[in-house]
């Protein structure tokens, strides 16, 4: 599946990697992780700078994830009650190991080195990503693109991954959990209507020839996104998920059977991860021709009073009112009047937001808007 078409291409628009690239990246942070340690959590001791000493292990610092794992277990939030501008070290330590004593608990902790060339952290040998159960198996991106590269390279001729989809911060996620959104061959959805009756919509696109940006069409790259993380967060999902080039815009859609594939962190064979990774490259073009079909559908979906049905929509969803609020000033830049342009609204109020989990959740809400829209043709 070819990525470039007449008008501005995608990879003028956006950093795209190859596969290769990625599987690197994956097998690079892979190679960092200690084998995972089980352990009653009395055990542990907690140095003057709040470290965490694991015997036989070394001394790691804790992510904020780790912190937070680790705070709930023990029934307090982490930074806030061992605070040591306000406390002694000394009260900090009796605190601490009177609650672990008290917990008598075993847990799991998922450990890292540092990256060769970083600084890391003075006196630690690296970081405790998670503290979980005794019993979490997780399915690490390792694996899963492994099993990618050694069943899947026809299935992924063609797909490209786009870094900062969901944060400007950061390419591949954070430190609880990971992103990777893959984008095929555009779609055409129509020509841009530069004749349109709001001169808003007109002055935006006249805007976007000045800077170079405007397609030649409203292009669409389908594609997907697969989310994991390693360290309890969430479980592994792939999910649908369309870019639309004009605006710059994603949307996600998870619901019901829509998702491609849900799996929670739990043992799994080699071949049953291979089956349900076919059925996600036996879903997609389906899926994606169905979307195309939605996405023609809302421009016969007339909104008379935009701000309301954006409103109605999101709070419906429970997104929070500043989200809705943002939406509703989104819409103004492509007025288009219809259901496509109260998605373009969301999608772009979506943008907003550099929280990669928050961000994915406005997107899945895009999605969801759109069915019950299509439901109004």
């Amino acid at each position: 599946m070819a990525l470039m078409r007449r008008g501005l291409p995608i990879e003028e628009r956006k950093d795209l990697r190859k596969f290769d690239e990625v599987r690197q990246h994956v097998a690079e942070q892979h190679a960092l992780q200690n084998p995972d340690v089980l352990i009653e959590i009395d055990k542990l001791r907690v140095t003057p700078e709040l470290n965490i000493e694991i015997p036989n292990q070394g001394t790691y610092n804790m992510t904020e994830w780790a912190k937070k794992q680790l705070g709930t277990i023990l029934g307090v939030h982490w930074d806030k009650w061992f605070d040591l501008k306000k406390v002694s070290y000394t009260q900090v330590q009796e605190e601490i190991q009177r609650r672990f004593i008290q917990e008598k608990d075993i847990r799991q902790l998922r450990t890292c080195r540092f990256r060769p060339g970083t600084p890391g952290v003075p006196g630690c040998d690296g970081y405790i990503r998670a503290v979980v159960g005794p019993t979490f198996h997780p399915i690490d991106d390792e694996r899963v693109f492994d099993r990618l590269e050694k069943q899947f390279c026809g299935d992924l001729e063609g797909l490209k991954f786009m870094p900062n989809h969901l944060s400007k911060k950061s390419s591949w996620g954070n430190d609880h959990c990971n992103h990777y959104t893959m984008v095929g061959s555009p779609l055409d959805m129509g020509p841009i209507d530069r004749q349109h009756a709001d001169e808003r919509v007109r002055h935006g696109y006249d805007m976007a020839e000045r800077l170079g940006t405007l397609p030649a069409a409203d292009y669409v790259y389908p594609g997907f996104h697969l989310r994991n993380s390693e360290v309890g967060f969430t479980a592994i999902t792939i999910d649908e998920f369309s870019f639309r080039l004009i605006c710059l815009n994603g949307m996600m859609v998870t619901t019901g059977d829509s998702r491609l594939l849900y799996r929670q962190h739990r043992p799994i064979a080699n071949s049953e991860l291979d089956s349900l990774l076919k059925k996600v490259f036996e879903k997609v073009p389906v899926r994606w021709e169905h979307t195309r079909q939605n996405l023609t559908k809302l421009h016969d979906v007339v909104i008379d009073q935009p701000n309301l049905v954006i409103s109605e929509e999101l709070k419906k969803l429970e997104a929070p009112k500043k989200f809705i609020d943002l939406a509703i000033k989104k819409y103004e830049e492509e007025p288009l009047g219809d259901g496509y342009g109260i998605l373009q609204a969301i999608t772009r109020a979506a943008q907003d937001s550099d929280d990669m989990d928050r961000r994915f959740e406005y997107e899945a809400m895009a999605g969801r808007v759109m069915q019950r829209l299509v439901a109004r043709a």
